[in-house]
């Protein structure tokens, strides 16, 4: 009993200092905030120049961390005073040199500033950071997010902006090696808003909707998904891989990875553009006996007029 007694007594103490350290830290000022009261009183070189004393002098009293002058900055974008906020972002990297986000911070401030070129540097250091980090906010989120803005930089998830139109598809199948004619029938290729999101509407013969595929581009993973929809049958939705390679003068290939009878596949696609109006586009499938890419499908696309 009395064993049982002291043990509730310290659960009972631990709650006690666990929850008063938690109060502390709640009642700590924010550093940000401090220095954004004293930015619009005496300007940014002031505030910074409190914020190094206030962390000589009271630093138990305020909570330090990354995320308090990245903060600020943002907020002094939002108002337009770019040379503070550039002063700030610099400020925090300095404090923080083994932090992603800093990096990445700094980069939307280039990049809202005009300057994507020099962005890209700052957004490699940040991934390169978070990928080595033990932090898993900065190996998920934050690795995440620099590696879509680099992308979009560098334009990785336009890589088949050719694609976008309105087409007119002739295609011959093969099974065999024995040549099947197939109907002709439409594609309607064009972008979702905000630019990132490719969608393709299939159209048959008859001209009534057939399937739809949505592809995106996966910074994180470095390829695109595609996802298959049917039109008139209520059979869900299929997902793929592709890695796409620009083999230049117009060519591309395209590797497909997809799941079928829980087995996973391979599908090369060959794409070549003639001018702006004209695509050849070869599908191969590997061969059951000795695993050798065999045409399957053959279409060419013309671009309406």
């Amino acid at each position: 009993m009395k064993t049982r007694l002291l043990m509730l007594t310290g659960i009972f103490f631990m709650s006690l200092v666990t929850s008063a350290i938690a109060q502390e830290e709640k009642e700590k000022n924010s550093i940000g905030e401090t220095v954004y009261e004293q930015y619009k009183e005496n300007g940014i070189d002031a505030a910074l120049t409190h914020y190094e004393k206030l962390k000589k002098e009271k630093k138990e009293k305020y909570n330090w961390d990354e995320w308090e002058l990245n903060a600020i900055g943002y907020k002094l974008m939002e108002e337009n005073d770019m040379a503070a906020a550039e002063k700030v972002f610099k400020y925090n990297m300095k404090e923080y040199p083994e932090a992603a986000n800093p990096n990445d911070s700094y980069a939307d401030y280039l990049i809202e500033k005009g300057e994507p070129e020099m962005a890209k540097e700052y957004l490699k250091k940040s991934i390169e950071i978070a990928q080595n980090s033990s932090n898993e906010d900065e190996k998920t989120r934050i690795l995440a997010g620099s590696k879509a803005k680099l992308s979009k930089l560098e334009n990785k998830h336009r890589k088949l902006d050719f694609l976008a139109g309105e087409w007119i598809m002739e295609q011959t199948g093969y099974r065999e090696g024995n040549a099947i004619d197939v109907p002709s029938s439409t594609q309607s290729i064009t972008y979702l808003p905000g630019d990132a999101v490719l969608r393709v509407k299939h159209t048959n013969a008859q001209n009534n909707p057939c399937c739809e595929r949505l592809i995106a581009y996966d910074a994180l993973e470095e390829r695109y998904e595609m996802a298959y929809i049917n039109a008139s049958n209520p059979s869900g939705i299929e997902i793929s891989n592709l890695d796409i390679k620009d083999l230049g003068e117009n060519r591309f290939e395209m590797m497909e990875e997809y799941h079928q009878d829980n087995e996973k596949k391979l599908a090369r696609h060959e794409i070549t553009r003639n001018g702006n109006d004209n695509i050849e586009w070869n599908v191969y499938l590997q061969n059951e006996t000795d695993n050798e890419w065999e045409l399957v499908n053959q279409m060419r696309f013309k671009r309406k007029t």
